[in-house]
Order: C-alpha cells, then structure tokens, then sequence
C-alpha cells in the first residue's frame, strides 16, 4: 500500500464511515484509499459497488465487463471472472449464484466456488423436497444437495414433484419417453424402463392389495 500524495484530481465517495473507507476513480478507473489517503486498492476497476450490497464484508468490482469480490483490505476473495454475482443467500445461506460463459453455479462464504457454473438453469432450494435444487443442462434435469453434492445426475427429462403420485417418490421420465420414479435418496425405485405409469384409483383394489400404500400399474 502507498499513500496518494495528492487526491484533488479524483472522485471520492463514501462507502462505509466505520471502515472510513473510499471509493477514488482516476483516469476512468476505480481503487479505494482510508482516510489518511492510504492507498488500499490502486485504480484497476471499471467500477466498485458499496460495500455490504452483495456480502456483509465485500464488496463487487468489474474488471473488463466481469466481475469478482474483494474484502475490505483490498484482498481478492473471487477474481473477477463471472458476468453477474447474485446477492449471497438469496438462494441458500452462505452461498451466491454465479454465472460464467452463460452458464450458472454457486460460490460460498469464502468465494470458492462450491458448484461449478455449467448449467443452462437451476432452480431454488426446496422446491422439489428440503435442500436439493433442480438442476437443467441441454433440457436435461438432475438434482444437487444443499453441499454441491451431486444427488442425481443430469438424466432426465422431466422430474415430477414428490409426493405427487406416493409419498416420498418422484415421476420421472427419460429422454426416449421411458417413465419410472425416484425417492428422496435419489435412487431409482422403479427403474426408468415404462412407456406410462398411473396411479392405482380403485379404493378396493388398493385394499385388498398386499400393500396398502399408493401402488402404480405399469404398461
């Protein structure tokens, strides 16, 4: 770090009283100094948000239209490499959603990234069932765990919502068609192997099967 001699030539703001920190601009760049003009970052950045708008002790920079994180020493937590960071636990606490090359992923409370941007969507957490979200690359759909976990792969066409047609068990159909269902595990309880599945509706039928929970006929 060094101290600016002379800061009449740039653009101050302020961007946190109680670190007494500020955001200078020179020659259409960004740094950050104290207020002793103590140089914390130089100007190398097309911008710099406040701090505290995307992590409690971070703040967002750009660096030719891509985007990273520094704390408020002026160290890179996230190098600047992703076209958009989301708000951190707008989707699961201690995390933010990332997008890099057009693709989406997940960084944690430390800036690593947890789950690597390569996919075309993904869904919020506990939508399907408590921490696992949907996953989609090239139409087809699998399921992460709330640790980057991978629960089910990138397989299917279409993921029915559990407890739809029996509890705890998912609808799934591949991408020729074949139907058969998963269970909260992620295992495949009825292999995906069926050109249709329905649900048993006759209540004696149901009763006087050997099992009395939702049964499925398959053709």
């Amino acid at each position: 770090m060094k101290t600016i001699l002379s800061i009449s030539m740039l653009f101050l703001v302020t961007v946190s009283f109680s670190q007494k920190l500020y955001i200078v601009k020179s020659n259409d760049l960004f740094g950050l100094v104290d207020e002793s003009g103590i140089e914390i970052v130089s100007p190398t950045y097309n911008s710099i948000e406040a701090f505290g708008k995307i992590h409690q002790d971070w703040a967002k920079i750009e660096q030719k239209n891509l985007y990273g994180l520094i704390d408020k020493t002026g160290k890179i937590i996230t190098e600047a490499k992703y076209s958009s960071i989301g708000v951190y636990d707008e989707y699961k606490k201690g995390w933010s959603l990332v997008q890099k090359d057009g693709k989406y992923g997940f960084i944690n409370n430390t800036g690593k990234e947890i789950v690597h941007s390569i996919y075309d969507k993904i869904g919020k957490f506990g939508e399907y069932t408590k921490d696992w979200v949907l996953i989609e690359s090239q139409n087809i759909k699998g399921f992460i765990n709330g640790d980057g976990t991978i629960i089910v792969p990138l397989k299917y066409a279409t993921i029915e919502e559990f407890d739809k047609i029996r509890k705890d068990w998912a609808l799934v159909k591949d991408p020729n068609g074949k139907m058969g269902f998963i269970d909260k595990s992620g295992k495949e309880i009825i292999p995906v192997i069926y050109d249709s599945i329905d649900a048993f509706t006759d209540k004696k039928t149901a009763e006087n099967s050997s099992i009395k929970n939702d049964q499925a006929s398959v053709n």
